[in-house]
């Protein structure tokens, strides 16, 4: 991300970068692929496991998941809906809110969806980290999310 005096930065701040940089580029590939091979985008893909994890969901409680705005949250299920991978049905306990449930095609296309990710990871990610290196990357990467308050524990 960073080139001209990239060495003199501290330690700290050249691995959140070059953490940020691999994570935009993982990210980039990801979206190209997942969206060539199943029409979804990785927003998509994040809400239906949220939604076949979690259940039914109301809208606020996807956004605040997916880390979107209730706009960009809307955005998605409107496409996902459209595609017929989920459903939306009035909120028993609150008529003003509506609840959002994967479908059966969404679980198929979720399936699908994993198969893509699962080859890019691998080809991107696994053929250049261990085991050992992976797991403090995740100790490390749980403790910089959990001090900035965004739970890992769907993940």
């Amino acid at each position: 991300m960073e080139s001209m005096g990239d060495q003199e930065q501290p330690i700290w701040r050249r691995a959140a970068t070059h953490t940020l940089h691999a994570s935009l580029i993982l990210k980039a590939a990801l979206e190209e692929r997942l969206h060539d091979a199943t029409g979804l985008l990785l927003a998509d893909n994040e809400a239906l496991l949220n939604l076949e994890a979690r259940g039914p969901l109301r809208m606020s409680q996807l956004a605040h998941s997916l880390v979107l705005s209730r706009g960009g949250t809307t955005k998605v299920i409107d496409r996902l809906e459209h595609m017929g991978l989920v459903g939306r049905e009035p909120d028993p306990d609150d008529r003003r809110a509506t609840t959002v449930s994967i479908t059966a095609a969404g679980r198929d296309a979720k399936a699908e969806a994993r198969k893509v990710i699962d080859e890019t990871l691998e080809s991107m990610w696994k053929a250049h980290i261990n085991d050992a290196e992976a797991e403090i990357m995740v100790e490390v990467m749980d403790r910089v999310l959990a001090a900035n308050h965004f739970d890992t524990h769907g993940l």
